[in-house]
This record gives C-alpha cells, structure tokens and sequence, in this order.
C-alpha cells in the first residue's frame, strides 16, 4: 500500500491513454510488478490484434520504467504528500472503506464513447471531496483536437497536501514514460480545488452591501406607496362619511397631508423614495399598453433574436467547455446539417440588436427634435443614454466579478470562476473599458477583456456617439443626410473588405479565429451597417413614408415583392455558406464579398420586414410579431442578454457529468437558459434598470429638464 500510496499520482494517470477500467487493478499491476493484459482491458475496442500486441508491448514498457524508477519516486514527491497518501491509506470512511480506495475510486476513467469524441474523464468530484484532505484536479493534455472541441481531460483526487509542484512532478514522469514509446505529450498545468468557497472579498462585501441598500430602498419605497395608498383609501371613506352624515369628521387631515408636496425639492425627495416602489416599477416592466405611435412588430423580433443568441451560446459554450460527451457527432453529423445553419449562424441575431438601435435612436430622436422645432438636445441625448446603460452593466460586472465563484460548485468551477481564474483575473485589469464603451478595441485580444459579451454594447454607444452627424442633416435635409449615411456605408464596406482580404478570412464559424475577432468581428466599422439601414427607416417611419397606389392590387403586388425581396436577402445570409461545407468552399473573392455584405443584406431584410409591418402589408407576421405578450419581454432583453452567459456558465460549470448530445436534450438546456436568464433579468430590471431610470427622470425634473414620462413613451426603454 505504501508503495502504492508513492506511485499513485503518476502512474493513474496512465488511466487517459489506455482506457483502463479500474483503477485499482492498475494499481495493484504497479504494485506486483505483472504484466497487464491490454487485450482484456480494450475489450471491443481494438481495431485489431495486431494493434493490440503493440500497445501491449508499449504498456508493458511504461510499466517496466516505472518500476525501475520506483526506489527513486519518494525523492520526487514532497515528504508532505507522501504523509497524506499514508493518512489516507492508514484509515477509513463511514462505511469502513479505506480513504485512500475512495480517492482511487474517484478518479477519471474514460468511458465508452471514445469513437465519438468522449476522452474527457471526470471521475466523481463529490466522492472525492467527501473523503475529506482530498482535492479534485483536472489535468489536460496540451493537445487540441477538431478545432478544440475536444481537449483530453484527465480528473485526479489527491491528498490536500500535494502541491502543483508534485502534480507536476509526477505528470513529467509520464511524459519521459511516454516519450520512450514514441508519444510526445505534454500537459498543462492543472486545476485544483478542495470544494472550499474563499472568503469573502472586499469587492464582494461591497457588492452585498450594494445589493442590500438597493433591497432597502424598494421596501422603502414599496412600503411608502402602501400608506399613500392607505391614506387615499381612508381619506375617500371620509369624504364618503360626510356626505352621508353632513357632518364634520372627528379627525381632520392637514393640508399638507391630503394633497402632494408642491415645491420642487419636495417632490424630488418623493420621486426618488417612489423610485424603487414596486407600486412603480413593476406595472412599467409588466404593462403591455404601447402607444399609438410605436413600431410595435419590433417586441416581438427583439425578443426572438435574444432567443436565437441564447441558443447559439449554448451550443458553443456546452460544445467547446468539454461538456459534450459525443462532440464528434456534433463536428461530423449535426454542424453539416442545412438545419443547424440557423443555429451556426446565429451571429446575425446580434446585428438585429444593431438595426432596431439605428431604428429607434432616428424614430425618437427625430421626433424629439420636431417637438423642439428642429434643435438637438445633445446634452440630454449623450447623458441618458449613458445613465440608462451603464448602471446595469456595472451591476452585472461586478456581480460577475466577486459574487459568480459563489453560485456554482463543480468539476469546471476552479477553471472559470475562482480567484485564480482567467476570467477574474481579466475583469481586474479591464472592468473600466467596460463603462467607457471601448472594451472593443482595448485589450487589443478580445479574449482578454471583462465580461466579453458586452462587445456589442460597446459598438451600439459608439454608434450611438456619431449619430448626430447624420440626424441632424436628415431632418434638415434628407439628400444632404442620406450622402452622410452613404459616406459612412462605403467608407465601412471598403475598410472591412480590405482587412478581409489582407488576413484571407474565411465566411462562416469555422472563420472564427482569433485574429478574425480582435481585427474585425468587434470593430464599429466592421458592424455599422444594419444601424445606417436602422436610421434611414427610422427616417421613413417618422415622415410617414408609405408606397400607396390607387389599386390595392398593385400596393398588394409591391408588398409581395418587398417580402420576396425581405426573404431572399435574410434566408441567403443565414443558408448561403451551407455548400461550402459539403465540397463547394468559397474562393477569396467569395469570402470577401460574404464577409462585407451579409451584414448589410441582413439589415436591409429586416428593414423590408418592418416597412411592410408598420404599414398594414405584414399580415400574419406582424400580427405575431406585434402580439402583446412580447412587450413585457422586449423590455427585459436588455438585462437578459448581459446575464444569460453568466447563467449559462454557472449551470456548466456545476455539471458532474457529460452531456449526450440530442436534439431533446440540448433543447431542454436552450428552454432552461432562457427561463432561468429572464426571470434574473426581471429581477434586475426590478432591482437596479428601472428604479435607476425613475431616479434619473427626478434629477431632470429637478433640474427643470423638460423630458416626457417614460411611462407614456415606453418605446424610450428600447436600447437592444
């Protein structure tokens, strides 16, 4: 046992390669010194005998190396490792079973499925923390497979005291093992985690702290509204009394108490303890009344295009986090499919959020502008729109930041939500390019950036930023502002076609790499163009712009032509690269030209779409698109598209399984993120967007900054 305790933490590991079926009888052949019989242990899958006898021959050269070297393994490992696997092996659990069978039990073996792509081995994490002075350690080769969708993991539970020193120790001795056969590995350094939460930080006590004031203030208010609520109440049954008594009440009410505070400062010091009153904030997110002016087939393709987002971060993230236990089914059998080119393409739902900003930022500005007899309000156009974004996205970031290591607990935990994670580690260095709006452009690795998602709102203010160039010319001259929107068009198109033909990018996922997403993928000038197409409908809606004949069969004809037209430009986009992936690749100029022009043809589509919407010619479409249940969701978008990654991370990362790829399966996991995303968006709305916004509208009031209710203009609340 002593000499099993010194090997163990090298010679398990052997459990990645060679698909041994128990760790214990792997154990036991180090320990006696025999020879295992690999042909028994690979069972159905070895391709042949003659395979066979040669790994045979392999292994039995790993095991004779490890037992020369075995006198020598108690100088690699430190004393105090050696002393944890002798404490381990020196007692028993509560059911009388050796600790240190627990921990040998616990480890990784890879399971069927190899044929498909299965060579992650997770082994049982909770087993492994319950022995108690154990830690869970997931050890990857430095090896990446099918574009990394299938990275080798090998999971090891180890006595707490082992450091990365002996972990890295043992894996060096494999490695020279290995290399005697002709196997060049290499692993990278591991994860570990004994399950213990760290303490709190002083970020996250501040974020507690935050998250209670913001609790306090709701009851407050809510609370408040109760007793106006209350007063109006007794004072009606009052006045109710004297009219059928004609006699003077017992108690008689002040004025001050019967009637609203008339001076500025008074009402502001009520909107603002109103401000976060459920009494306000929740008829405003729930309300499905639209005003009579607003685009209303908009709610429903917000919403939709959120869901499309949901579904393709779930298929990435649960593809290229060595969930998937079949990923080669996914790369060799469902990718080719021409259905999956929807989910593969789910890219174009983030330029949706792109038109419907251009849209409604030309739409609201535009008629603000006529209400102020043509002059822009640049003062309040920059200052709420800033006020109205960043409180949530800070929240959300800093939430992520100290407070996400808390909510999960898993295999994956220690890899993406710890202290020591990458992803914390980035948030510390970059949070700030995150609330000035240039997070994509610094860190110059995308990758590298705090909450990366967010590159798209970073995009959407800077578009936001330079509208004004063209706004303003549009309502002053629409020739003079529609050859601003073109220079802006060409300019981009051209910029992005000569850095895809600089960097010979490829269309399509599978040209997602790195350097495609830092130099183009997140760049304003490489994603405008769905916004200029926003911002000239947006034009049109506010003239009132219509193509009306005087035969309603010739408005019916053109309508037609319009959703002909709609439909081959949005369904050429998301189904045109699907013959490159049965044997009809695109050549450079066809790479090119996907690339610079399948975002303005996928705006274009959408700008057709709700012309004829807006106009009476949607039909069917604008009624389902226009259906009243989608208000209230429209309006939770926003905070659904910040947090959905987050809680798509979370549920990863406490998986203790793999997951089999299904259609039914991955559906479930898609239907459960957007529920799980909304209701935590609901809550934010609730908790920080709405009150915030309530306190922003009482600051301008205060100010005498003469803006309209929100509460009459709920299309205002639109920002993606």
């Amino acid at each position: 046992i002593e000499n099993m305790a010194y090997a163990s933490s090298s010679l398990l590991l052997l459990l990645l390669l060679l698909a041994m079926n128990s760790v214990e009888s792997q154990s036991r052949v180090y320990a006696s010194g025999s020879n295992l019989p690999l042909v028994d242990v690979i069972g159905d899958h070895r391709p042949s005998q003659e395979y066979a006898e040669k790994m045979e021959m392999a292994f039995s050269m790993i095991v004779d190396y490890f037992q020369n070297e075995l006198p020598y393994i108690r100088h690699g490992l430190e004393v105090s490792c050696i002393q944890g696997y002798v404490n381990l092996a020196n007692s028993t659990d509560q059911y009388n079973h050796s600790r240190l069978l627990r921990t040998l039990d616990a480890f990784g073996k890879l399971e069927a499925g190899l044929l498909e792509g299965n060579v992650v081995a997770r082994g049982n994490y909770d087993e492994c923390l319950d022995t108690g002075d154990t830690q869970y350690c997931l050890l990857t080769l430095d090896l990446s497979l099918a574009g990394g969708l299938i990275v080798p993991t090998e999971a090891i539970c180890i006595p707490v005291e082992c450091t990365v020193y002996d972990i890295e120790w043992a894996t060096g001795e494999l490695e020279k093992a290995l290399a005697l056969i002709g196997i060049p590995l290499k692993f990278n350094p591991p994860y570990c985690t004994t399950g213990e939460k760290p303490p709190y930080s002083a970020g996250a006590v501040a974020v507690l702290v935050v998250c209670s004031l913001f609790l306090c203030l709701i009851a407050v208010g809510t609370l408040y509204d109760m007793w106006l609520l209350f007063r109006k109440s007794f004072l009606s049954s009052e006045q109710r009394l004297d009219v059928q008594t004609e006699k003077t009440p017992l108690i008689v009410l002040s004025s001050s108490a019967k009637n609203p505070p008339s001076s500025r400062l008074s009402r502001f010091l009520v909107n603002i303890v109103q401000a976060f009153s459920l009494y306000k904030t929740l008829p405003a997110i729930l309300s499905t009344a639209q005003p009579p002016s607003a685009i209303s087939c908009i709610n429903g393709m917000r919403v939709i295009s959120m869901f499309w987002v949901i579904m393709g971060h779930v298929y990435v993230f649960a593809s290229f986090s060595g969930t998937v236990a079949n990923p080669l089914v996914i790369l060799q059998e469902v990718v080719p499919s021409f259905t999956f080119q929807g989910v593969e393409n789910a890219l174009f739902a983030v330029d949706t959020f792109f038109f419907l900003s251009g849209l409604l930022t030309a739409y609201l500005t535009l008629r603000e502008m006529h209400r102020r007899k043509g002059r822009f309000p640049f003062l309040p156009f920059y200052i709420h729109r800033y006020l109205r974004l960043t409180p949530s996205i800070a929240f959300v970031l800093f939430f992520f930041m100290f407070m996400t290591v808390y909510l999960s607990d898993g295999p994956y935990y220690s890899l993406t939500l710890d202290s020591a994670s990458t992803y914390y580690n980035n948030c510390r260095s970059y949070w700030w390019t995150n609330l000035l709006y240039i997070n994509n452009f610094y860190p110059s690795n995308a990758n590298d950036g705090c909450i990366i998602w967010t590159w798209y709102l970073a995009n959407d203010m800077q578009f936001f930023v330079v509208s004004p160039l063209m706004l303003i010319l549009l309502y002053h001259s629409f020739p003079v502002g529609l050859a601003s929107v073109g220079v802006f068009l060409v300019s981009c198109l051209a910029a992005t076609a000569a850095i895809s033909a600089h960097y010979k990018f490829a269309a399509g996922f599978g040209g997602q790499t790195a350097e495609y997403n830092n130099v183009s993928y997140g760049k304003p000038y490489c994603r405008i163009f769905p916004y200029l197409v926003g911002l000239l409908l947006g034009y049109l809606l506010y003239k009132k712009f219509a193509f009306r004949f005087k035969s309603k069969l010739l408005n019916l004809l053109l309508y037609l032509v319009l959703w002909a037209l709609a439909a081959f430009f949005c369904l050429s986009v998301v189904y045109g690269l699907y013959g490159t992936l049965h044997g009809h690749p695109f050549n450079e100029a066809e790479n090119v030209l996907y690339l610079t022009f399948s975002r303005l043809a996928w705006g274009i589509g959408l700008a057709l779409v709700v012309f004829a919407c807006h106009n009476g010619y949607g039909w069917v479409v604008n009624s389902f698109l226009s259906m009243r249940f989608w208000v209230p969701l429209s309006r939770l978008t926003f905070n659904a598209y910040l947090v959905h990654p987050i809680v798509l991370l979370v549920i990863i990362t406490s998986l203790r399984a793999g997951i089999y790829y299904s259609t039914i399966t991955i559906s479930i996991y898609i239907v459960a993120v957007v529920v799980l995303s909304y209701a935590v968006a609901g809550v934010i709305a609730v908790c920080v967007e709405f009150p915030i916004s309530n306190v922003e509208m009482a600051v301008f009031e205060l100010l005498g900054v003469n803006r309209k209710s929100r509460s009459k203009q709920p299309e205002d609340r639109e920002k993606v």
